[in-house]
Formats: C-alpha cells, sequence, structure tokens
C-alpha cells in the first residue's frame, strides 16, 4: 500500500497560462531580492564589472584579455548603464533581474519536462537560497549565467522534441553566449553532446552539430586570439590567487551551499537516488532522458570539475552555480512521486520558513570602499598624504570619491594633487617627508611582494603610530 502510494502516477502539469505563473515566480524573487541592494559597499569584482561596462563598447571585448571572464555580462551592464546610471542600486538591479527570470525558468522547465509538483516545489526552494541571494546582489556575470543555463536547457530539449531550424540557431546562439558569459560554463555543452550521441536519431545528431558550429562560427568572430589562449591555460595557479586546487573539505562546504545545510547533502543525495530508481522501476522513458540531464548538469558539473580542479585551481562555488537549479529540480521531483502532493510542496514550505530567514539580505561584501572614501574627505587636510594600495583599486576608491569619475572616463581625480596609488614604493612620486602625515589604505595587502619593501622605506621616512581595520576587509595605517 506504501508503495503504491510513493509510485502512483505522477504527470500532472499546468498546461493554461502557464506565462501567468512565470510571471508570478519573477516578482515573487524580484520583490524577495530588491531589499537591501545597496546596503554594502561595491566591492573589488565589482568594480571591475563597472569599469569595463564603462569603456567604450568595441574595447569591451578586449578586456577578457587579462580577465578570466568574457565579456557579455560586460556589454549587458553597458547598455543598462547608459539606459539608466552607474549607482550602486542600478548596478546590482540587473543580477536580480537575471537571477528573477531564472527563477520564472526553473518553473516552465521543471513543469514541461517533470510535473507541476516538481514545478512548484524546485520554485519555492529556489527562492529559498542563500547563495542564490546573495550572487543576485552581486554586479558579475553569475546570475546571468544562472539564466542563460537555463534557457539553453529549454531549447536543448526543445530541439530534441521538435529538430527544426529555429531550434537549432537558437540553441547555438545561446550556448555561445552562455560561454561567451563564463568559459567553465562550456561543461554545459560537453553534456549535451555526450547526451546526443546516446539519445538522439541520426538526423538530429547531424543538426545539433550544426548548432555547434552556429556556436564555434560566433566564438571565432567575437574572441580573440589571447581569449583563446586564456582559455587553454585557464586560471594559471601563478596568476589567480583567490583560488587552491580541489579538497574534499572544499567540496563539502560547496554541498553544504548549494544545498542548504551539511545536514542535508546526505538526505538529498538519498531522494535524488531513490527518485532515478522510481523512474527505472517505472520505466518513464521521456523522464529519464530529463532527469539524467539534471543530473549530468547539476552534479556532474560539481564533481567534474573537483575533479579538474585537483590539476589546475578551477574549483569556486561562484564558478558552479548555474549547477543549483538543476540539483533542485532533481531533489523536487524525487519528491513529487509521492501520491499525496501536499506532502512535498508542505516540505518546501517549512525549509522556506526554516532557510528564508536566514538569508543574509545585507550580503556583506569583503571590503568597505564607500566608507574609507568618505572617511578620506572628512579625514584629510592639505597637509595629507594619502597613499591607496593597490592601483588595481584606484577605480573602487576614485567611484565613491567622485561619483562621476567612471561616467566620465576621468583619469584622475580633481583637486586631488595629496591622494596617489602605488603597488610599490617606486610608484611614490612625491616626497613624503614633506607632509605632515601619511595616510596608507591597504587591500589584499598580504598578496602583495612588495608590502615589506613598502613599509620599511616609509618608516625609514615617517613613524607608524596607529593601525586600524574598521573598515571592513581595508587597512588603514597612520604615519607622522
Amino acid at each position: 500500500m506504501i508503495f503504491s502510494t510513493i509510485i502512483s502516477s505522477n504527470k500532472e502539469k499546468i498546461t493554461k497560462n502557464l506565462y501567468l505563473y512565470f510571471i508570478a515566480v519573477f516578482v515573487v524573487n524580484f520583490l524577495l531580492k530588491i531589499n537591501f541592494l545597496s546596503f554594502s559597499s561595491l566591492w573589488y569584482d565589482e568594480i571591475i564589472s563597472v569599469q569595463s561596462a564603462s569603456l567604450d563598447f568595441g574595447h569591451i571585448k578586449h578586456v577578457s584579455e587579462w580577465d578570466n571572464n568574457p565579456p557579455f555580462y560586460f556589454y549587458c551592464l553597458s547598455v543598462w548603464i547608459k539606459l539608466f546610471n552607474d549607482s550602486v542600486f542600478n548596478i546590482r538591479l540587473l543580477s536580480v533581474i537575471f537571477s528573477s527570470l531564472a527563477a520564472g525558468f526553473v518553473f516552465i522547465l521543471a513543469n514541461n519536462y517533470f510535473n507541476r509538483t516538481t514545478a512548484i516545489v524546485s520554485s519555492i526552494l529556489f527562492l529559498s537560497s542563500d547563495i542564490l541571494f546573495f550572487y543576485s546582489h552581486e554586479a558579475r556575470a553569475y546570475s546571468l549565467i544562472l539564466l542563460l543555463s537555463l534557457i539553453s536547457t529549454y531549447y536543448y530539449f526543445k530541439f530534441k522534441e521538435t529538430a527544426n531550424l529555429k531550434y537549432v540557431v537558437l540553441l547555438g546562439i545561446f550556448n555561445f553566449l552562455l560561454v561567451y558569459t563564463h568559459y567553465i560554463s562550456g561543461i554545459i555543452i560537453v553534456f549535451q553532446s555526450i547526451l546526443m550521441l546516446i539519445y538522439f536519431e541520426r538526423r538530429k545528431k547531424k543538426l545539433f552539430i550544426y548548432s555547434l558550429l552556429i556556436s564555434i562560427g560566433f566564438a571565432l568572430l567575437r574572441f580573440t586570439k589571447k581569449q583563446f589562449l586564456l582559455i587553454v591555460a585557464f586560471n594559471s595557479s601563478q596568476k589567480t590567487f583567490w583560488l587552491k586546487k580541489s579538497d574534499f573539505n572544499y567540496l563539502k562546504e560547496v554541498l553544504s551551499e548549494f544545498l542548504f545545510s551539511e545536514y542535508l547533502v546526505v538526505i538529498s543525495f538519498i531522494i535524488i537516488i531513490v527518485g532515478f530508481l522510481l523512474i527505472k522501476l517505472k520505466r518513464i522513458k521521456e523522464i529519464e532522458f530529463h532527469f539524467i540531464y539534471f543530473t549530468l548538469v547539476g552534479l556532474g558539473s560539481i564533481f567534474l570539475l573537483y575533479i579538474l580542479g585537483k590539476l589546475t585551481p578551477i574549483f569556486l562555488d561562484r564558478y558552479l552555480i548555474f549547477s543549483i537549479p538543476f540539483i533542485l529540480v532533481l531533489l523536487a521531483f524525487s519528491l513529487s512521486f509521492i501520491k499525496y502532493k501536499i506532502i512535498p510542496v508542505s516540505i518546501s514550505v517549512l525549509l522556506a520558513i526554516f532557510f528564508i530567514p536566514k538569508i543574509n539580505f545585507h550580503t556583506i561584501k569583503t571590503m568597505n570602499y564607500r566608507d574609507v572614501a568618505c572617511f578620506v574627505k572628512n579625514e584629510k587636510t592639505n597637509s595629507d598624504l594619502i597613499i591607496v594600495k593597490t592601483k588595481d583599486i584606484a577605480p573602487l576608491f576614485c567611484y565613491y570619491y567622485d561619483s562621476k569619475f567612471l561616467k566620465e572616463k576621468k583619469k584622475e581625480l580633481p583637486k586631488a594633487d595629496n591622494i596617489i596609488f602605488c603597488n610599490n614604493w617606486e610608484d611614490v612620486y612625491l616626497d613624503v617627508t614633506t607632509f605632515k602625515r601619511v595616510i596608507v589604505i591597504d587591500s589584499f595587502q598580504e598578496y602583495n611582494a612588495n608590502e615589506t619593501d613598502f613599509v620599511a622605506k616609509l618608516t625609514s621616512h615617517k613613524k607608524c603610530y596607529y593601525a586600524s581595520n574598521f573598515y571592513k576587509g581595508v587597512r588603514i595605517t597612520f604615519y607622522n
């Protein structure tokens, strides 16, 4: 009796006014995620986005020749800033919109290719995710990757159903945009190709290759030679101090972030495995393909990148954010086998009640240059020298010091002759002895190979009398 209840009919879908459900899911996510959007200061990664988006349109792609990220998000942000402005609220609002649209696509995919219960449960779980909320407040490409991975999946499934020219072209375009947003998301295309070889008939295999050729053609047109070289040696350990090679403890941490809590990881895996076994037992062929696809993109991406991360440091939670909705759909579908649909829906609601209040709505960033710039404005006098380290931080400091700095593409701060930016002592072109006080503002000082030499040279001229970390991620040191 119990077993028959668990494996009862599981095919109900929403077929009428589906777009209204899409809009409803979008609006709920948008209203939740718009809260405290400008509470935290922009930080280093975000100002790179703003600075890149502030360039002339034709120059944006060349930023990617030294950055680890392709330029599509920068193009989107550039258009967005031109339409509105470069306030912190507006800059981050674009990511909120991408994340909220992604939530709508989760509902569409779960409903169309699994069932109504899966759509409802996975949408509630998506809304409850702390990590998805955090990156919806990040002026970086991650929410866009999330959206494009779901759109790519949508057109991949449509292509499998009806391999006509429209879906060949659309799949090719969106797969290109996926890689043009972040290189690692190309894993999705790899999995699509593998499943194509196994499940597609000969004609569809041929058409899928045409779709791949469209993606490759756009890549050849848009990627520069230096970008291709960057892909080959992506994230060299000699260049990226923020990444380390994979270790099991970090894998557990990532899974805990993606599945709400370390205590739910094992339970979630068991539920997903049971779901797959029930699919095999009931011989639901039309669901099996979609379940395997979601498993590869959701869980396969994590473990593949973890293995590759043993060789080169590319394993990072935010690089894998696109996998989260696929995992949540797997979990929701496995729960949907329960006959009484109120049970999985109630479980997801209880999880939402528990985890949504635990979301850090303020999304505190790793540094606070907004208050640092305010401090300098209020504290400095003409007899003070302000040294901001390093030069990479200059756009972030200047953004808050002068609101028109990036918009007007200024190269230097006006009326700020006593503020300089440097990487090492040789960059200090002013005579520090002519100033009554020197105030040094540091970020990433622990990674600066010239830090010891800089401090030694400065203390040979001035005496350090106070140092403080009262601004998050920033050290301020006073010399006289």
